[in-house]
C-alpha cells in the first residue's frame, strides 16, 4: 500500500480520536513539535527510521523524551507507530495529521510572493478579501522576490495565480517566438 495513504489513515485516525476523547488542540501542538522535532534534528529523525535501532530501544527513547512534553494519547499514538513498524512514517503523519486538522477547523493557508516587501496594511487588507472569498479562516504569509519584477504570485493550497510581470514578460516572449 501506498505511504501516503498509509500516513494519511494514521493521520485521521489520530484526529478522530483527538475529536472524540476531547484533547485535539493539545494533539495538534504535540504534533506540531514533533514535525518540528523532526525537522530540526537529524538525530532524532535517523532514530526512528533506522531498522537497525531495535522497537524496544525506540520505546524507551519516546518515553524518555516525550512522556512529560505531550498528552499521554499522542505518546500513546507514537507507541503504536513504532509497534506496527510504521515508525519512519512519522514525519509524514505529523504533516498529514497538521493538514487534517486545518481543514477540520475551516483553516486554509495561503502564501504571497510579491516584488516588493507588503506592509501590514495590505496584508490585512488581503487577508479579509482571502476570508471573504475563501468562506475560512486564512493563515496568510508573504515574501518578496525581486525576480518578479511587479506584481504578485498568490498560492491558496493547491491553486495559483500568477499575476506576476516577469511571467506575463515570459507569456508575450513564447507568443512572439511562436509566431
Amino acid at each position: 500500500m501506498n505511504s501516503s495513504i498509509i500516513s494519511t489513515r494514521y493521520a485521521k485516525a489520530l484526529l478522530l480520536a483527538g475529536i472524540e476523547h476531547k484533547c485535539l488542540e493539545k494533539i495538534k501542538e504535540d504534533m506540531r513539535l514533533l514535525h518540528l522535532s523532526l525537522n530540526e534534528n537529524p538525530i532524532f529523525r535517523q532514530l526512528l527510521e533506522s531498522p537497525v535501532v531495535k522497537p524496544v530501544q525506540k520505546h524507551k527513547v519516546m518515553d524518555e523524551l516525550l512522556t512529560t512534553k505531550i498528552h499521554p494519547m499522542t505518546l500513546c499514538f507514537v507507541h503504536v507507530l513504532i509497534k506496527n513498524k510504521r515508525d519512519p512514517m512519522l514525519h509524514d503523519v505529523t504533516r498529514r495529521f497538521i493538514r487534517l486538522y486545518d481543514t477540520h477547523m475551516g483553516i486554509q493557508h495561503a502564501h504571497i510572493t510579491s516584488a516588493i516587501e507588503l506592509d501590514d496594511q495590505i496584508k490585512n487588507s488581503l487577508k479579509k478579501k482571502l476570508n471573504e472569498l475563501c468562506r475560512a479562516d486564512v493563515q496568510l504569509t508573504s515574501e518578496a522576490n525581486t525576480s518578479l519584477i511587479g506584481g504578485f504570485i498568490l498560492r491558496i493550497n493547491d491553486r495559483q495565480y500568477d499575476a506576476s510581470l516577469s511571467s506575463s514578460l515570459q507569456r508575450i516572449k513564447k507568443e512572439m517566438v511562436k509566431n
